[in-house]
């Protein structure tokens, strides 16, 4: 409430200086976000402070949430980790402040193409890439060589689905708040050879009914015949840890995760399977961004300085694993003796696929979940051609 040079009529010695509080809306995630504002609040000397709030979940709810305060123009969010996939849409809505021009070199130097076109709305920098996790391939022990498979080379899908078969061991995907089967689907489109979308504007057409979109959905239902494992789940990390588990498709912070704690330490990880001859691992992440209504707007860039400097991206790759939008963090030499799945991260970070930076993203998740799941549905016959007219009539604004 003291916003002002001085509360209670003080001055000179006995004024109370007014300090900025930056608050920080944080999904649940890996990483520590309150000792990393605590950090970045240190090392401000009283410039200002961070006060995390946590973000719902679930991934639709998020958005949701995030949509209703940024349409009532809530001043009281001044930074916000956003997810890769809802960049493009808030940004087109006019709710984000573009990072300024003093800024946009030492926010973008270094950082992955990926990452870049992920916080890129006409030209500008509207949020500051922070991190993009690629999915790899994680197993336990020596399950890959016992399975017959030689993770010195890419593995295809057909090849890995066999050898989980021959052991009897699942193959897990993660799905850690509801965007799981659409990242795998984009994936698979992708690792194809094909595009889920082909540009930004409501005339985008759809890639599924095509050769593209057969071939990711065969992998589905060769995946679902072999009765390897449910799809993309939630408690896909649990059944992994658990006796029949065996093979985790899952982002490179997996392994940092607590449901993990008893085969942590047996964790390994390669590149994420091949479809045909391609591998192109699924890419997520979270950008920093700050909300057009926020009071304090300087004071938040500052804090997105000290929360994407080298020190701070460090301790993202060696503690929760997430991989740094800076590929410089991979040369690090503290990182690379701590980061589990480095030398997969590194190659799918450089080959991955996000998914498309359009504005109407959240619709076609609701199609995609529509026309893909159940996973024990999904046919390359029919599948593809029921899913395009699905997106299609999102993307159009249409109801079916």
């Amino acid at each position: 409430m003291c916003a002002v040079a001085a509360c209670g009529g003080g001055s000179g010695a006995d004024a109370v200086r007014y300090i900025p509080t930056v608050s920080w809306s944080v999904g649940p995630d890996r990483l520590d976000a309150e000792a990393l504002a605590a950090t970045c609040t240190d090392q401000a000397d009283g410039a200002y402070t961070i006060e995390v709030e946590q973000l719902p979940a679930d991934v639709h709810d998020r958005h949701a949430l995030l949509v209703r305060r940024l349409l009532a123009e809530d001043s009281s969010m001044d930074l916000v980790s956003l997810d890769s996939s809802f960049t493009t849409e808030l940004a087109a809505a006019g709710f984000l402040t573009p990072v300024p021009d003093d800024r946009v070199q030492a926010a973008a130097e270094g950082v992955s193409p990926q990452a870049l076109a992920t916080v890129t709305r006409d030209e500008r920098l509207v949020a500051v890439p922070w991190f993009l996790d690629p999915q790899v391939l994680w197993f336990r022990g020596n399950v890959a060589e016992r399975a017959g498979l030689d993770t010195s080379k890419p593995i295809s899908w057909d090849d890995l689905i066999a050898g989980a078969q021959r052991l009897g061991v699942t193959i897990e995907i993660e799905d850690r708040d509801g965007s799981g089967l659409s990242e795998w689907v984009n994936g698979l489109v992708a690792g194809a050879g094909g595009s889920l979308l082909s540009d930004a504007r409501r005339s985008a057409t759809a890639g599924l009914d095509t050769d593209a979109g057969r071939a990711a959905a065969s992998v589905v239902e060769f995946y679902d015949q072999s009765g390897v494992g449910p799809g993309p789940s939630p408690d896909a990390l649990t059944r992994f840890a658990g006796p029949s588990g065996g093979f985790l498709l899952a982002s490179t912070s997996a392994v940092s995760d607590a449901a993990l704690a008893a085969v942590q330490a047996d964790m390994r990880a390669t590149t994420y399977p091949l479809v045909g001859n391609t591998s192109v691992a699924p890419l997520a992440g979270v950008g920093l961004a700050v909300p057009r209504h926020t009071q304090d707007p300087d004071e938040a860039f500052d804090a997105i300085t000290c929360l994407t400097s080298p020190t701070a991206l460090q301790e993202l790759m060696t503690g929760p694993q997430h991989a740094a939008s800076r590929l410089s963090t991979f040369d690090d030499p503290a990182v690379a003796g701590a980061f589990r799945s480095i030398d997969a991260a590194r190659a799918g970070v450089t080959s991955g696929v996000t998914v498309p930076s359009v504005p109407f993203w959240s619709l076609v998740v609701d199609a995609l979940d529509e026309t893909w799941s159940p996973v024990a549905d999904v046919t390359q016959d029919a599948t593809p051609d029921a899913s395009q007219a699905e997106v299609r009539a999102a993307i159009r604004g249409g109801i079916r």
